[in-house]
């Protein structure tokens, strides 16, 4: 893949074509990068199309590009990841890095020690994800879930072929042989799991994947996780 600017446009046309880039693109590419006609960028439309294209006038409102070059790439990661919520500042760093490291969706959770999604926002949420898309190159926008009580995640939602559970009760992994099937990793919040929660999650039957001795902040928690998971999944290859 190019290593140019990255911009979003969620319809890419055919090679040979033009368009429009969005108003906050555009003024990204005009004022923030300066960059003029004739200069090459990357388009991507988080859903894994990636395009090269010549920049043919540049405008604040509306620079225009055409298209030189297509590709479709397959995601790269099976991994949703279900968490307890906290504060925003932890939250931007869990959206940041998570997606840099490449994971399939996020899923909040509303748990018993958990933070409430009284200033919940979509739109910066959603932005900071693709932010870091563009930084990490991936095609793949991760897509962002409306936050969920736990309860209703796991009888609601569609129980993955694997539930991965960390919990600081439990430090060691299960045994467990793994496949080509989705993946759910679960991560409790600042204050960990209630009693009655792991009592739910223990029917599900979870794999538990254990994260050290140390005791971690939830952020830190998330990416060494999704770290070690994708390492068993065979995505860090």
């Amino acid at each position: 893949m190019s290593n140019n600017p990255r911009f979003l446009s969620p319809d890419i046309p055919i090679i040979g074509e033009s368009l429009k880039l969005g108003a906050e693109e555009s003024a990204h590419c005009a004022k923030v990068l300066r960059m003029k006609p004739g200069e090459t960028i990357c388009l991507i439309d988080g859903s894994g199309t990636v395009a090269e294209a010549v920049i043919t006038t540049v405008l604040s409102k509306g620079t225009e590009v055409r298209i030189i070059k297509k590709d479709f790439y397959h995601k790269k990661s099976r991994i949703t990841l279900a968490f307890g919520l906290t504060k925003p500042q932890a939250l931007e760093h869990i959206f940041r890095k998570c997606t840099e490291l490449g994971i399939q969706a996020f899923q909040p959770l509303v748990t018993d020690h958990s933070l409430h999604p009284n200033s919940w926002n979509t739109e910066r949420w959603s932005k900071i994800l693709l932010e870091a898309c563009k930084q990490c190159q991936d095609p793949w926008v991760p897509e962002l879930q409306e936050p969920l009580a736990l309860k209703d995640w796991l009888t609601q939602t569609k129980t993955p072929s694997l539930l991965f559970f960390c919990d600081e009760l439990s430090r060691k992994h299960s045994e467990v042989t793994i496949g080509s099937e989705s993946a759910s990793l679960l991560i409790g919040p600042e204050g960990g799991w209630s009693d009655s929660e792991r009592k739910q999650i223990a029917s599900h039957t979870p794999v538990h994947l254990g994260l050290g001795p140390n005791r971690l902040r939830s952020e830190t928690a998330c990416v060494a996780a999704v770290t070690l998971l994708k390492f068993f999944l065979g995505e860090l290859k």
